[in-house]
């Protein structure tokens, strides 16, 4: 049965993993009264700045800093492997939640990234792929490393860039990693800003990057300021505060719904 009530399921194999890759977006939706949770798969134990259970008390702070429900599972940190128990313990938390949105890692090959976000990204989509509930599959962006990250969807976070920054600081025990500085996710948020609207740098906003893996036509998933390429393949499009995505690109321009922005 479907949940009356907007759900976001993101899952992410460690506790800091959310707020790198998506906090802005996970934060906005959840000020909006949607039902947001956050699966964390390890306690990110074998971090070289691990100390006990403290990346798993970290989380909850920003959890409960940011108004959202946090998951927490304890599969072995570093040694997570694409299998029937994985894939089925995702799928479990997706029958349950009865998520709309479901967001997870992209997946980085050729070692690139790290090997359980990879096994992550995989179940993930496994598991949400499969499920009715689910209209929406999204990548988030990597916090590092980025090759071959080509995003065609935004979300506006610019009113939540502070609250992010702060949930990033309260990640201490792994604060001495260069791309845990606060100051480095606003500044990619910056770029991606300017990269959808180069003749405006997008006055001035900050926007978190995904690549849509799934998106179901006609249903209303994410609202308000949200941005997307993938519709018939065109460039990026901003649509207003009445409509949602997905829909029909064409259907929005006929209605006067939506304003083409073209990037270049």
């Amino acid at each position: 049965m479907r949940n009356m009530n907007p759900t976001i399921l993101a899952v992410f194999a460690h506790p800091d993993d959310d707020a790198l890759s998506c906090m802005g977006t996970l934060a906005r939706f959840a000020q909006e009264q949607y039902q947001v949770h956050v699966l964390t798969l390890t306690a990110g134990e074998q971090s070289n700045t691990s100390v006990d259970m403290v990346r798993l008390a970290e989380a909850t702070s920003v959890a409960q800093l940011v108004g959202y429900s946090l998951i927490q599972q304890s599969l072995p940190d570093g040694k997570l492997e694409y299998n029937v128990t994985v894939v089925s313990l995702i799928e479990q938390y997706i029958r349950q939640l009865q998520p709309q949105v479901v967001i997870t890692h992209y997946p980085q090959n050729a070692g690139y990234g790290h090997q359980d976000h990879d096994i992550v990204a995989s179940a993930t989509v496994n598991a949400a792929r499969r499920s009715s509930c689910v209209d929406c599959i999204l990548y988030a962006e990597p916090p590092v490393q980025n090759w071959g990250f080509l995003p065609n969807f935004f979300v506006d976070i610019t009113d939540y860039i502070a609250l992010k920054k702060h949930a990033i600081g309260l990640h201490q025990s792994e604060g001495t990693k260069s791309y845990m500085l606060p100051e480095i996710a606003a500044m990619r948020a910056r770029w991606w800003a300017l990269q959808n609207h180069p003749e405006s740098y997008c006055a001035g906003r900050y926007l978190e990057p995904f690549v849509l893996v799934k998106g179901f036509l006609g249903r209303n998933p994410f609202t308000d300021d949200t941005y997307s390429a993938e519709e018939e393949k065109e460039p990026v499009k901003s649509v207003n505060g009445s409509q949602g995505f997905p829909v029909l690109a064409s259907r929005l321009i006929a209605e006067g719904a939506l304003s083409e922005k073209r990037s270049g």
